[in-house]
């Protein structure tokens, strides 16, 4: 070992008086303080200072500080069982996703709850009020509509004679037409106006339907001189 000076005997005093030097370093350094009265006195100071840190109060670990340790531990050892394990980590990965989705459900649960909830209960207010009837519109169809227009159900034998017109035709409940009358600035001659009242009696209707209930309605219908049909351009008025 080099020979020691009070520089270097002083910077390993510390480990001196832990014991923590090896045999040859210990000696060398005990034979140093020997003869060196001011290195001595340093080696008094480092032992009077470790000695009053062996004697400071122990401070207590916070609880808060305590728990996230624990939780830390915890963690990590988990990992490490789940690393030699693949069916527990497979688990672990599944339950994650599980409480994942619902975290993220959970805010929504009560809204979509009450919603449901109360459209229940005014449709339960509301249903009794709801009689709806199938409306039969030929041998194949039957659809149930909440309104249906007017249609002909049979056409009356007589033929139409005059130049072509649209009248707006009125049929009740029952089927039958309790009133017609033409467009503004039609103007046909009263024995035009004959022949498309027989015409119309004669023929028979299916009234509208409204919410499966058979209503009075309006319609337009374009009579030609040879027949006469629904105006493809639809509704006139309802009542």
């Amino acid at each position: 070992m080099e020979e020691l000076n009070c520089k270097s005997v002083r910077l390993n005093l510390w480990d001196y008086a832990a014991r923590g030097l090896e045999a040859s370093e210990y000696d060398a350094i005990d034979a140093h303080l020997d003869s060196c009265r001011d290195c001595d006195r340093c080696l008094a100071d480092v032992s009077s200072l470790r000695t009053g840190f062996r004697h400071l109060p122990v401070q207590a670990v916070p609880p808060l500080v305590q728990t996230r340790l624990q939780v830390i531990a915890s963690r990590e050892r988990s990992r490490q069982f789940l690393r030699l394990n693949p069916a527990a980590w497979f688990r672990d990965k599944l339950s994650s996703a599980l409480m994942a989705f619902d975290n993220f459900l959970r805010p929504y649960a009560v809204p979509a709850t009450g919603g449901l909830l109360a459209s229940c209960f005014c449709f339960s207010m509301i249903a009794h009020t709801l009689q709806l009837r199938p409306y039969l519109v030929g041998e194949d169809d039957m659809p149930i509509g909440i309104f249906t227009e007017i249609s002909i159900a049979d056409v009356s034998p007589f033929s139409f004679s005059g130049k072509d017109v649209t009248v707006q035709v009125t049929v009740d409940a029952h089927g039958s037409m309790t009133d017609y009358a033409t467009l503004p600035g039609a103007n046909p001659t009263p024995e035009d106006m004959e022949a498309i009242g027989g015409l119309l009696l004669y023929s028979t209707f299916t009234p509208a339907m409204r919410a499966g209930q058979p209503v009075s309605s309006k319609r337009l219908l374009s009579i030609q001189h040879l027949n006469y049909k629904i105006d493809s351009r639809g509704l006139g008025h309802r009542d």
